[in-house]
């Protein structure tokens, strides 16, 4: 594992509820400048959103954070087809993925019983933040520490999307498209 000890000390805090003073595209391009070959490749995986099936990555880290992404989506799924009585079917491995995260049946329920979709938002990136917090600890200058850097970049541009008059704009459309006003 390599030590990134510049590029981390030079690159901004991210704070939950702050604004943020780098983009990921501006991380990225200065990111690739200090990794090795196989890290930068890493890199370019990073995503909020895991491919389905599992595959490594080769960062422990990443390969965690997307076991538990794809662990949260299930459970929501999960949880949502119950909802609206439809059948759901997990492989044994989805079964199994759950097993690495404890809490993350109670995340998916409790995210499920808010009554507005920007809260259970909310309440749901709160807990993809702790997560991540939870997988970077003891990383502090290594690639694991970098990806987890990007992951966090990531979840706090698509975490500012998410504003009530985005949804109301979002909810509108939606709304006079399934009523045919396409005005």
């Amino acid at each position: 594992m390599s030590s990134y000890y510049y590029l981390m000390a030079q690159l901004p805090g991210i704070l939950p509820h702050a604004p943020l003073s780098i983009s990921y595209e501006t991380f990225t391009e200065t990111a690739t400048r200090f990794l090795t070959a196989k890290d930068a490749k890493i890199l370019s995986l990073l995503s909020l959103e895991p491919p389905r099936n599992t595959q490594t990555t080769g960062s422990s880290l990443v390969d965690s954070w997307f076991v538990f992404e794809r662990s949260l989506r299930l459970v929501l799924e999960r949880i949502r087809s119950a909802k609206f009585k439809r059948e759901y079917q997990w492989s044994a491995k989805e079964e199994e993925s759950l097993l690495y995260f404890p809490d993350i049946q109670q995340i998916g329920k409790t995210a499920s019983s808010f009554e507005s979709p920007l809260e259970a938002e909310r309440y749901i990136n709160q807990a993809r933040f702790a997560c991540l917090d939870r997988l970077r600890s003891n990383h502090f200058f290594d690639s694991d520490a970098v990806f987890a850097y990007g992951l966090m970049l990531l979840l706090h541009e698509r975490s500012d999307k998410f504003t009530a008059e985005a949804g109301l704009a979002s909810y509108t459309t939606i709304y006079n498209h399934i009523l045919g006003d396409n005005e």
